[in-house]
């Protein structure tokens, strides 16, 4: 999401940056309704009392390919490069990746990994079955493995609705 500094006028802003992104023709078609992550007044009022120094914008990249490009060089917009991020929406039901647990996600995690097989203290993907002669993969799980939920210790994988 670019993150814009001057928030003297919001609706200017927007409109400004919408043209210096169409200026540019990266592909990228600003919709009518860019919408801010916070209220833009409470945006406004925030940075005249100095306790906003920026916010963040959500607009849609309609191609895969586009998206990639963009969060890996940014976007320039009114002779400014911006960084550029996938929106999340993140609520009680997402799941983290790092270390299992639900309510946030791999880049908000403090925790440290833990495997939503067997509750052990590594990533999934390094996940491996001790049994000799078992052929699953390296960060898959088989039937040997013992399930521990890292949640509530119960025996179902970490990631279960259960």
């Amino acid at each position: 999401m670019p993150v814009v500094r001057d928030m003297g006028n919001v609706t200017e802003g927007l409109q400004k940056m919408r043209e210096g992104i169409h200026a540019h023709k990266q592909g990228v078609e600003i919709p009518i309704q860019v919408r801010w992550m916070a209220n833009p007044h409470n945006i406004r009022d925030g940075c005249q009392r100095g306790e906003i120094s920026a916010s963040s914008v959500v607009f849609l990249v309609k191609w895969n390919k586009l998206v990639r490009k963009l969060i890996r060089e940014g976007i320039k917009a009114v002779g400014v490069w911006y960084r550029v991020e996938p929106f999340t929406n993140i609520g009680p039901d997402s799941r983290c990746k790092h270390c299992a647990g639900w309510g946030h996600i791999k880049c908000k995690c403090s925790s440290k990994s833990v495997c939503p097989y067997c509750s052990g203290p590594h990533h999934t993907s390094n996940h491996k079955c001790n049994v000799v002669g078992c052929t699953a993969k390296q960060g898959s799980i088989c039937g040997h493995t013992q399930e521990k939920c890292t949640n509530c210790k119960g025996s179902h994988i970490g990631f279960s609705s259960r």
